[in-house]
């Protein structure tokens, strides 16, 4: 099951800040300048802050995990990505800095899917043929974030680590799977959320959130998204 939830991790206390090349490349077709990801040089500066080693980290739009969560991902056969390994050059706190330090890694998304383009908004706008980056009208409620994400299954390529494939975004999502891994191991920093408005995933939520460590974390946020959104459930019912 593909669960088109963003996965990242967020910032201090336990903050791991990375950097790595960017190639930028002019589009032929609407002439905006786009940075695409390279990972041949990544390396990263530790903040100040921070008593543990997250297993994942706040890393300028990339997706940095642990060594210990990549060896379970490998070992549980997770597919749609390529672990690049992360250089630590400078490490500030003291409390992280006397413990052994671990190997991080880069993801490189290779899965995709293609989302419904009529869910972005409501008053119109346009997607670049070729880049994909959407040109949202000026007065546009949602010029700075689209109404919704919603994913067309019959794209999905099985892969459990994906990229919008039709719309350019920085966004990384994920499967069902991966949730529930982050769950069995307890692990820490992540948020999953939030492609559907006003519904999300935190290791210690907010007030009236929800908790990816929660075994019924699934079942709950179904109910969540059933509430917030019947429409999705309705069409996919019809």
């Amino acid at each position: 099951m593909l669960c088109i939830f963003e996965t990242r991790g967020f910032n201090p206390p336990e903050a791991l800040i990375f950097q790595d090349g960017l190639v930028v490349e002019k589009c032929p077709a609407c002439g905006r300048a786009i940075e695409v990801d390279s990972f041949k040089e990544s390396r990263a500066w530790i903040g100040s802050q921070g008593a543990k080693w997250p297993d994942v980290c706040c890393s300028l739009g990339k997706l940095v995990l642990h060594e210990r969560v990549i060896d379970i991902l490998t070992g549980e056969g997770l597919t749609g990505f390529k672990a690049h390994p992360a250089t630590i050059e400078q490490i500030k706190s003291k409390k992280l800095a006397a413990q052994p330090t671990p190997q991080y890694y880069i993801i490189e998304i290779q899965g995709g899917v293609d989302i419904d383009l009529e869910e972005l908004d409501d008053d119109g706008g346009s997607i670049c043929p070729i880049c994909f980056y959407r040109n949202p009208r000026d007065d546009s409620p949602y010029r700075w974030s689209p109404k919704r994400l919603v994913p067309k299954l019959e794209t999905w390529d099985g892969s459990d680590f994906v990229r919008l494939r039709n719309l350019r975004n920085a966004r990384k999502f994920c499967s069902k799977r991966f949730i529930d891994l982050a769950c069995q191991h307890r692990w820490t920093n992540f948020i999953f959320g939030e492609s559907l408005p006003g519904v999300g995933l935190w290791e210690k939520p907010p007030k009236g959130g929800l908790s990816y460590l929660d075994p019924e974390w699934f079942e709950k946020l179904t109910e969540r998204v059933k509430a917030k959104h019947p429409d999705l459930f309705q069409t996919a019912s019809s």
